[in-house]
């Protein structure tokens, strides 16, 4: 075979399988971004003084878990969306960060994870985390909030989407400015934009929300670089962005101090 015959075979096999890894890349995205989550106990089963912790239903199936504080009727509502490799059962601690506030937390779960059944696939999480804000509105009076971390980040952007009006203040944990930025990062040889069913784009979804808008970013967050955090603040001059030098992606929570957790309180409009 002459070196011309090799080259050109040699080019055909690159070209296949470069084909095939941006095919898979596209089909099997929604499992690469949203894995299988590990089982937890049901919170219900734990003592939890000070608060009450029930399951939430929509159209009578399971949906995630509703916190509610003992004694005067809450302030407000907040929902908090969780990361991926999560399920609403892991975001009691944060949960509780409002409840001990006066709020009721709705603990939204996405189809696939946790006790949700269907498709795990950010189609049906983003689905999913609009029904929970619409049937939020239609289930108690008063003041909504919007809490989401990283995948949930994500989700929170887009509810913010439509239902500007109808929110008091949003919260964006260890966010993306654009899921496809952060695609092209992780794999910079394949043409992401293009293969990613949806780009998330957070800063777009918010791009007209008027409201108190607090972006939370790990500076050692090599997962989602805190630069994504950045750049999302940048585009909302109105926002407020909280840095955490000594945090990564997953130790975030670790590194929020009380005094923290007020100023972010104070800048949601919810202190």
């Amino acid at each position: 075979m002459s070196v011309k015959r090799i080259v050109m075979a040699g080019c055909l096999i690159a070209a296949g399988v470069y084909l095939a890894a941006a095919a898979a890349l596209y089909l099997m995205q929604d499992r690469m971004l949203l894995p299988t989550t590990p089982g937890v106990a049901d919170p219900r089963d734990l003592p939890h003084p000070g608060e009450r912790i029930e399951r939430w239903q929509i159209r009578g199936d399971y949906a995630g878990y509703v916190v509610t504080p003992d004694g005067p009727a809450p302030r407000g509502t907040v929902i908090v969306y969780h990361g991926n490799e999560e399920s609403s059962e892991t975001k009691l601690p944060l949960a509780d960060v409002f409840v001990h506030a006066g709020y009721r937390v709705v603990i939204a779960e996405y189809p696939g994870h946790g006790r949700r059944a269907g498709p795990r696939t950010l189609h049906a999480a983003l689905a999913a985390s609009r029904d929970a804000l619409a049937q939020t509105l239609a289930s108690w009076p008063g003041e909504v909030w919007l809490v989401g971390e990283s995948l949930g980040a994500g989700m929170a952007a887009r509810v913010v989407q439509g239902n500007e009006q109808a929110l008091a203040g949003v919260a964006l944990i260890t966010p993306w400015d654009t899921l496809a930025s952060v695609a092209r990062e992780q794999y910079p040889a394949f043409p992401v934009r293009w293969l990613l069913h949806d780009p998330f784009d957070s800063i777009a979804a918010t791009a007209a929300y008027r409201g108190p808008l607090v972006i939370i970013g790990s500076q050692r967050d090599t997962l989602i670089p805190v630069a994504h955090a950045e750049r999302l603040a940048s585009a909302h001059p109105g926002s407020r962005l909280m840095l955490l030098p000594e945090a990564n992606h997953d130790t975030w929570f670790d590194a929020m101090t009380a005094p923290r957790w007020q100023q972010v309180l104070r800048w949601m409009g919810a202190a």
